[in-house]
């Protein structure tokens, strides 16, 4: 049985989950200080453009990269089907990137997310990436659970580590403890307003 990505993109400007969700994720960008280019890996119809020329004052050079032409086909910028390797950015951006579990071969997928991040280190200072936590397995039915690929925090470090890259905390790394109404540090939020379902993680070379 196949669950290919036009089982999910049936055209262009589908991104899988919708513009105003695509949004709220995209806000984590107005905490991270200091970027000037940023590079779109799995940009889908290019909404990360739109956003950004919506809510940054200044120019922001925006490149694309996705392995779905009919989606670039969409996007008014420089666009490439596989990372450029003889560029560099200030910032790489995966959202939701390995999210859906293709053909459900979740080992594959996996690997798949840690090739991008191998070749994202190589061209950005920094890369900010998503992936869906394991602690909403018990949440949803089992046919969601086959369709997309979850991680724990100690697969996201231990991935990491193999990959010599390292979380970087910023200011505003807090979120708020729903039992104490307290907002405490954790790393794996870059803000407390961003989504229940997903770890957010910015990183850099160790």
């Amino acid at each position: 049985m196949k669950y290919s990505l036009y089982d999910i993109y049936p055209s262009g400007i589908f991104n899988g989950y919708g513009i105003d969700y695509a949004k709220k994720r995209f806000a984590v960008l107005k905490e991270i200080p200091h970027f000037n280019s940023i590079l779109d890996v799995g940009s889908g119809p290019c909404f990360l453009k739109q956003w950004i020329e919506e809510n940054f004052t200044h120019n922001i050079e925006y490149e694309a990269v996705d392995i779905r032409q009919d989606a670039l086909d969409l996007c008014d910028c420089p666009k490439y089907n596989t990372i450029p390797s003889n560029k560099t950015y200030d910032l790489a951006c995966l959202f939701g990137t390995v999210t859906y579990n293709i053909d459900f071969e979740t080992n594959k997928n996996k690997q798949l997310l840690k090739d991008l991040l191998i070749q994202s280190k190589t061209v950005s200072k920094q890369i900010l990436f998503t992936v869906f936590k394991d602690d909403q397995l018990n949440t949803i039915s089992e046919k969601r659970k086959s369709q997309f690929v979850f991680y724990t925090k100690n697969e996201i470090k231990e991935m990491l580590d193999e990959l010599g890259l390292k979380i970087k905390n910023i200011e505003k790394t807090f979120r708020r403890n729903v039992e104490t109404d307290v907002y405490e540090y954790d790393p794996w939020y870059l803000s407390f307003e961003y989504d229940r379902f997903e770890y957010f993680i910015l990183c850099e070379s160790k």
